[in-house]
């Protein structure tokens, strides 16, 4: 069919035929998180007796393929929810048979896979491009289905929906203040909406102010997730948790913490990136263009060539890939985002030079 932004994917669902086969996507996780609900609402009106739910680690595929083929008498549509499906977990053969599956699907059944935790893309030029694991499975959504990517927004695009997001609530933020909360925030949506319910109870109807922005937005200048990674790295158990009481000590919320997860990732992959263009001789300008930064996030890339020297790219890797499961099991699981995130720290300590961890 085609390739929607949310809206317009959202819009389709209120139509009398909705799409069967949906991938849902994204950088901006909160944007991917708020369309989910929003589908399911309309298509189940909340009852969690109209869906099925997979876990994207470990689909049952006869199970699959009952749910697909399945139409429903007393409900208006079968919904089958998949999660965070792991392309490295399952076998070339295993998607092959998920997609003759999804190809068969019965009337009324809607089939939607929404990636949360873990990347399906990266971009290239400005532009995403889907990682060779998840290649033909997003291909034949596109083809298909639908596919939805819910792309990170810069300072400017998420000043103009904080204003919004003000607005609605009877309050009030400038342009100026609403683009330096997106940038202390790194533009992560999910920690832009902590950090907003916090100014918008306090300011009770009226306009957001700079003391109230400094007084409460959770410190998280890009230095200190690059100072805190390079403490993981380098081994530095003390610095790195005491950067982490930093970095939690106006708030230990889930969503905080959520958004934090979410600085880190995106401040390793910063690093891997300038790790890799320094392996190629390449300058900031050309690693900032390749992997498609805007201009108000070059420094970020900057700091990553600063900072990358003493880094292996298997370490790297493997710190991401920790990251990620972190930030699956505090959406997953009901263990403490907190206690989660110190444990993920504490491996990350442990990660030798050649990406393997370190045992006790």
């Amino acid at each position: 069919m085609a390739r929607l932004t949310a809206n317009d994917l959202v819009r389709g669902f209120g139509s009398d035929h909705p799409p069967q086969l949906v991938f849902l996507c994204g950088e901006d996780t909160l944007t991917v998180a708020q369309t989910e609900k929003k589908i399911l609402k309309k298509l189940t009106d909340g009852s969690s007796l109209s869906d099925i739910a997979f876990d994207g680690q470990a689909v049952d595929l006869d199970r699959l393929a009952d749910a697909c083929s399945f139409c429903p008498m007393f409900q208006p549509y079968n919904v089958i929810l998949i999660r965070d499906f792991d392309a490295d977990v399952h076998n070339p053969a295993a998607i092959d048979t998920m997609l003759e599956i999804f190809g068969n699907i019965a009337p009324r059944a809607v089939v939607l896979l929404v990636m949360r935790a873990l990347p399906c893309y990266e971009i290239k030029r400005n532009a995403p491009v889907f990682l060779p694991k998840y290649k033909k499975l997003m291909s034949f959504f596109e083809k298909q289905g639908v596919l939805c990517i819910c792309e990170k927004r810069n300072a400017i695009q998420l000043g103009k929906a904080i204003q919004e997001r003000a607005k609605k609530s009877g309050s009030e933020i400038s342009r100026q203040l609403a683009e330096e909360l997106a940038n202390r925030c790194l533009c992560n949506s999910t920690l832009i909406e902590t950090e907003m319910e916090k100014l918008l109870a306090c300011s009770d109807g009226g306009e957001i102010t700079r003391e109230m922005l400094d007084a409460l937005t959770a410190a998280l200048p890009d230095a200190d997730a690059f100072r805190l990674a390079r403490a993981v790295t380098g081994g530095n158990g003390t610095a790195a948790f005491r950067l982490l009481r930093d970095l939690t000590a106006k708030s230990e919320d889930s969503k905080t913490i959520l958004g934090l997860l979410s600085v880190l990732s995106t401040t390793f992959i910063d690093l891997y990136r300038a790790k890799l263009g320094q392996g190629a001789a390449k300058q900031t300008e050309t690693i900032a263009a390749d992997f498609g930064y805007p201009k108000n996030r070059e420094f970020a890339v900057r700091n990553a060539m600063r900072d990358c020297g003493t880094m292996t790219i298997p370490q790297l890797r493997s710190c991401i890939r920790i990251l990620r499961q972190a930030d699956k099991d505090c959406k997953s699981t009901r263990t403490a985002p907190r206690l989660l995130l110190e444990q993920a720290i504490v491996r990350m300590l442990n990660v030798r030079r050649d990406g393997t961890e370190a045992v006790g």
